[in-house]
């Protein structure tokens, strides 16, 4: 009877069972990540692929390749003025909240003051509401007031879950600043003008524009906040969503797709200046 279970044990089935299972438990974590990766990025892959479709429809097989889309993209006044719209509401709100983020964060970092948790609390608390909430109730506010809805109230609404990325971001690079640098430089003679400018705005300055282009991203691509507060000014995000309730042709790949880019771009830039 010992004998036969020895066999068993050792037989080809239990053996590759092994084998794999062996596998699974060295490698699961690879192989989890691959298959997150995969699904995460084949949808933006069939984006820019089909954004060079020939067709106009986005079908396989693909049916050759083409600027033609892109040359369209140009051409469309409307296109074009939701890509000014987007990028004249970045920047703005890329400058204030970079401002006020900073100031911010300076604030928090290097003072103390009575209810100092709570305003910690209140300044972050709209990173935590669900942009959908948000939205409504930023277009409830400015109905309560009477504001007409244009690219400002989009400014506004913005800023509003935008300033906390960018306070956490150069709390951050704060929180590791080593202060004797800025003794060591008053001891030299500098002012505390000449501190700041030569110390410590150099230390920080890679927080300062990883916050800042964070907040651009974030602004560029925001899709909730300039819905409902935009009124019949188009962002890029609204416009290719207006676009593609209706049809699908190449034209928003092309739009999609440079939006992306822009993106992807700036997100490089800012984990590259973090490190």
């Amino acid at each position: 009877m010992s004998t036969d279970t020895t066999r068993g044990d050792n037989s080809p089935v239990r053996s590759a069972g092994r084998s794999i299972t062996g596998l699974l438990e060295g490698y699961w974590l690879k192989i989890w990540t691959a298959i997150f990766i995969v699904f995460l990025y084949i949808p933006i892959v069939f984006i820019v692929v089909f954004s060079f479709e020939k067709g106009e429809f986005s079908t396989l097989p693909w049916s050759g390749f083409t600027l033609h889309w892109y040359r369209v993209l140009l051409d469309t006044s409307v296109a074009i003025d939701a890509i000014y719209n987007s990028l004249l509401v970045a920047v703005v709100v890329t400058t204030l909240a970079t401002v006020m983020g900073t100031l911010g964060a300076i604030a928090l970092v290097r003072h103390d003051f009575r209810l100092k948790r709570v305003y910690r609390s209140l300044v972050i608390a709209p990173m935590t509401i669900p942009g959908l909430i948000l939205g409504i109730a930023l277009l409830m506010l400015f109905n309560f007031f009477s504001i007409d809805l244009s690219l400002y109230t989009i400014m506004l609404g913005q800023l509003v879950f935008i300033v906390p990325f960018v306070l956490i971001t150069v709390t951050a690079r704060l929180r590791g600043f080593d202060r004797a640098l800025e003794e060591a430089a008053r001891d030299l003679g500098a002012t505390r003008w000449s501190t700041y400018r030569h110390v410590t705005l150099p230390i920080l300055a890679p927080g300062i524009i990883s916050g800042a282009l964070f907040a651009f991203t974030l602004s560029f691509d925001d899709f909730l906040i300039a819905f409902f507060t935009g009124g019949p000014n188009n962002t890029l995000p609204v416009y290719i969503y207006s676009n593609v309730i209706r049809t699908t042709t190449p034209v928003v790949n092309a739009i999609s797709a440079v939006a992306l880019f822009v993106s992807m771009i700036l997100i490089i830039l800012s984990q590259y200046l973090q490190r």
